[in-house]
């Protein structure tokens, strides 16, 4: 019971927070529908209706399936690795490792509460998808789908995250190499592209994209995908924690939190 009151608290904190910074989520708000303003502008949705074999108006919801799917994974690599280096660099990351929850514990937790932020958005974008007659309002359960379905994978983009973040213990500051990895994930993986060799699974979130995209278009839960997208998320978790821990104990032994 005390630990289920420690982690309410720490969300209930989480929450506190989030809403105290409005002038962030209108920023961000503001960058990600200019993304997806430039995904609609760039992209052949035709590609995408094409490959499922659907008629032209399938394409768009098809492509929005996938930017849920990366703009969750997105916040939850930059925003786990970017509070694990904001705390070595103030001060903050001993004292919450003596705290009884497990320190990536308690950034997983904030990082579910910014996940907030981004169905904000989603719910932005999707209004605005439905009034320029970019998706049916019927496809809005897909939308509703994605989101709940999107969970495993950010968790294992979380795992990606603390092995971003255990870098910074030494790096101190990663953000741009983060962002860059968001890009590249944006334009290379099956968000914006279509016939992919399935390699590309071992990112978290891409099984997750073609798995909706399947029930979209063929009314098909793919289990076997399903269970790819959860093992691959519960990989890299695992490997995240261990790595995170691996240069946690490293900067210990050279005595470097004294210098955070």
């Amino acid at each position: 019971m005390k630990i289920i009151n420690l982690v309410v608290n720490s969300m209930i904190n989480d929450f506190k927070i989030f809403f105290r910074y409005k002038k962030s989520l209108i920023s961000d708000i503001i960058i990600f529908v200019s993304v997806y303003i430039c995904i609609l502008v760039f992209s052949e949705t035709s590609s995408f209706a094409d490959y499922y074999n659907l008629s032209s108006d399938g394409g768009p919801i098809l492509l929005l399936i996938g930017y849920i799917f990366w703009s969750f994974s997105s916040v939850a690599l930059g925003f786990s690795s970017g509070v694990i280096s904001s705390d070595a660099r103030t001060g903050m990351l001993e004292v919450k490792l003596q705290g009884i929850l497990p320190y990536y514990l308690q950034i997983f937790l904030s990082v579910m509460v910014s996940t907030i932020e981004t169905i904000i958005i989603l719910v932005i974008i999707s209004i605005f998808s439905v009034l320029i007659n970019f998706i049916s309002l019927s496809s809005l359960y897909f939308v509703i789908v994605s989101i709940v379905l999107s969970i495993p994978s950010i968790i294992g983009m979380f795992g990606i995250g603390l092995i971003l973040g255990g870098l910074s213990l030494k790096e101190k500051n990663i953000g741009q190499f983060v962002s860059i990895i968001s890009a590249i994930l944006l334009f290379l993986s099956n968000t914006l592209n279509v016939n992919l060799s399935k390699i590309i699974y071992i990112i978290p979130f891409t099984s997750g994209i073609d798995l909706i995209r399947k029930l979209y278009s063929q009314s098909f839960f793919d289990t076997n995908l399903f269970i790819v997208n959860l093992i691959v998320c519960g990989v890299w978790l695992i490997i995240g924690v261990l790595t995170f821990e691996y240069f946690l104990n490293i900067e210990r032994a050279r005595g470097n939190f004294d210098t955070f």
